[in-house]
């Protein structure tokens, strides 16, 4: 499996639960971080889903 998707997953996990997107959502914060979590993780699945059926990893 490449490091560059996992890498690059990292990344918009970060940006995404760092200072300034959470400040745009301060009033729903809570149903923010619980959608990014769960596309985070989707995200996770899909990738590792397509690696396996692919034969890469």
């Amino acid at each position: 499996m490449s490091k560059g998707i996992w890498i690059f997953l990292f990344t918009i996990a970060v940006t995404l639960f760092n200072w300034p997107f959470i400040s745009i959502f301060k009033e729903t914060q809570i149903y923010y971080l619980f959608a990014i979590w769960f596309l985070f993780i989707l995200s996770i699945f899909l990738v590792t889903y397509y690696f396996r059926e692919d034969g890469g990893g």
